[in-house]
């Protein structure tokens, strides 16, 4: 199994000089199973563009369907999929899978006067799933349970498990001020790799963040302590920390926890 990071940051897209070591496009996670040569992504933000076109070039190479998983509606999360090119054509297919109404929520952003082309015009064959407490998918030889955050409106985060190796896709989370996410440390518990909301240091977050629905690199490494996992990924990007601001990060976190590393666009972790 591999995870491969398409878009690292949170709330809006950034681009320039000071943001090029780690990337601009917001939230887009592939996994490449080893069951099976179904594409599996996590949320389709501005990174979900990119892989789109090089699902296209790589088609030879693996079976068109495609499983996309969106932890939540908020913008950043979905911004991209109307640009993701596999959905206008007729040999893919897509797989759409959330805790709310996706298609819904897909048609309504994609509706005039919000964009020129409707869902409906896109030509890959699609269904839709509104996923239950209790579902497990199946894809391939690799399982995908979930379970929701804390976040406004609800967060959903994600831990797919295949031949006994293991990634938590865990973005746009708020820990409490007193105890960790006992749901989420069952989740987690001996993960390879947590993938988790990192958008405020500390000292961003007691200044008047709480309540906005993100988390630290610091609360990453209590919760990667407590559950056990290999490697930590900080995610979900400030905007406003450019490539000196995420290193300086990473640097800290690094001090506490033995494999940690901030994400960058275009990273790749073979587990």
């Amino acid at each position: 199994m591999e995870v491969t990071f398409w878009g690292t940051r949170g709330s809006i897209p950034v681009s320039g000089p000071r943001y090029v070591e780690f990337g601009g496009n917001t939230p887009c996670l592939q996994i490449t199973l080893e069951s099976t040569t179904d594409t599996v992504i996590f949320d389709s933000g501005s990174g979900i563009r990119e892989l789109g076109v090089r699902l296209i070039q790589t088609k030879a190479m693996h079976s068109r369907c495609v499983h996309l998983f969106l932890t939540h509606a908020h913008w950043d999360h979905i911004q991209g999929f109307p640009f993701f090119a596999p959905a206008f054509l007729p040999d893919f297919r897509l797989n759409i899978r959330c805790t709310k109404e996706a298609k819904s929520i897909l048609e309504r952003q994609m509706q005039t006067p919000f964009f020129p082309v409707s869902l409906e015009m896109m030509s890959a064959a699609r269904t839709f799933q509104q996923l239950l407490a209790d579902d497990v998918v199946a894809i391939g030889e690799a399982t995908v349970r979930h379970i929701p955050l804390p976040h406004p409106q609800e967060s959903t985060a994600f831990r797919v498990d295949e031949h006994g190796k293991s990634i938590v896709f865990a973005t746009d989370t708020e820990h409490a001020p007193d105890h960790i996410n006992e749901s989420l440390k069952e989740l987690a518990r001996d993960a390879d790799v947590l993938v988790y909301d990192a958008q405020y240091t500390t000292e961003e977050y007691c200044a008047g963040k709480q309540g906005w629905g993100h988390s630290t690199f610091a609360e990453a490494v209590k919760l990667a302590q407590a559950a056990n996992i290999k490697k930590l990924v900080l995610y979900s990007h400030d905007p406003g920390h450019d490539d000196e601001m995420l290193r300086k990060i990473e640097a800290a976190a690094q001090e506490y926890w033995p494999d940690v590393v901030a994400a960058r666009d275009g990273m790749r972790i073979k587990l």
